[in-house]
């Protein structure tokens, strides 16, 4: 910035969940930085958050869906099922909660006020933009009169593709804009419509922010996950066409031999390549809070889930100890050899041991 005002960035439900994932991709990630760089604030109206979450859900249950249809069909193709790879449904609340926690440092929230509430409801039954013809518009005006008790003096800037709500043509509705200067506000706003991502204002900040412009981190990398790369390099293909009913394969006995636990260890295989990589965390950070943990496996791959059931399994077996908040090693042999295991992804995720 060319001056002390303190900077605020509004991004709208469509903008910051729909096309940035919740500030994943498509411009999230440098606006991000961009914003910790400059000591700015994503400003977040209480009302917005809890959309963000509903949408960010929404989203994540209509990609389940997508992809559960795609990996049947992939099935049939080459001969791995992947479906069990997936998250459960609703899985997106927990994420969510998530990213907003780590931009906890960044993010401005607005709470709802009974104040707040009583202006939006006045200006919903007037019909005063944010409201649109189409939409009472409760939620747009309880944004925009959290948006207006924001410091005077602050320079905010409004990212949004809710064209009927906020603007005409593509500069900010004339009402909204005098209403942001009468209360000191320098407000700017950007629509969406023709760009879906966050780039409109990624290249404004960019031209300002020359000095950290060419520093910003692309679109968040997602690496393949481990368990997977580990079942296409271990796993034969198998078919998934009905086996022919005059074959008949012959069934060895129960406990005849050892077949029963060869079996069951082929298909788990993949469960046992994640305890182990979760025993061998816990035991090089020797101690270490849960959601820490259940962080850096998330980091390293591992679908949350999956990572929560793995380690309660680990507790059970009395291989980590649980204290209730934090997991603790249990010194043996075993922890040492999985700790060395670990040891290069844990310098590459933390830092630690480098």
């Amino acid at each position: 910035m060319t001056d002390n005002r303190q900077l605020y960035v509004l991004c709208d439900t469509n903008a910051a969940v729909r096309d940035a994932h919740l500030f994943r991709k498509k411009g999230g990630p440098q606006l991000i930085a961009m914003l910790r760089a400059k000591k700015a604030k994503l400003v977040v109206p209480e009302v917005l958050r809890m959309e963000y979450i509903n949408q960010f859900v929404q989203a994540g249950d209509e990609a389940l869906k997508s992809a559960t249809k795609d990996l049947d069909k992939l099935k049939t193709f080459c001969g791995y099922d992947f479906s069990k790879f997936l998250p459960k449904p609703q899985f997106g609340e927990a994420q969510a909660l998530e990213i907003l926690a780590q931009l906890e440092d960044v993010i401005h929230i607005i709470p709802t006020t009974p104040e707040l509430k009583v202006a939006a409801a006045d200006r919903s039954i007037n019909g005063v933009r944010p409201t649109s013809k189409t939409d009472h518009g409760y939620k747009d005006c309880l944004i925009w009169e959290g948006l207006l008790t924001l410091p005077e003096g602050s320079e905010v800037i409004l990212l949004s593709r809710d064209e009927a709500a906020f603007f005409d043509g593509e500069k900010l509705a004339s009402n909204l804009g005098k209403e942001a200067e009468e209360k000191g506000l320098d407000l700017t706003a950007y629509s969406t419509t023709k760009n879906p991502t966050l780039m409109p204002l990624i290249n404004v900040l960019k031209e300002r922010f020359a000095d950290i412009s060419a520093s910003v981190v692309g679109d968040l990398p997602m690496g393949d996950h481990p368990i997977i790369r580990a079942h296409m390099q271990t796993e034969p293909v198998a078919p998934v066409l009905p086996n022919d009913p005059n074959e008949h394969a012959p069934q060895a006995a129960l406990g005849e031999s050892g077949e029963l636990e060869e079996l069951f260890a082929k298909h788990t295989r993949n469960f046992a390549l994640l305890d182990m990589k979760a025993f061998g965390f816990v035991s090089y950070l020797r101690s270490t809070g849960k959601q820490a943990l259940l962080g850096l496996l998330v980091k390293s791959g591992a679908a949350d889930e999956a990572s929560r059931n793995t380690l309660e399994r680990l507790a059970l077996a009395g291989l980590i100890k649980d204290t209730g908040h934090n997991y603790l090693a249990v010194e043996g042999p075993a922890a040492d050899m999985a700790a060395q295991m670990v040891e290069p992804e844990m310098i590459k995720l933390t830092g630690l041991g480098s």
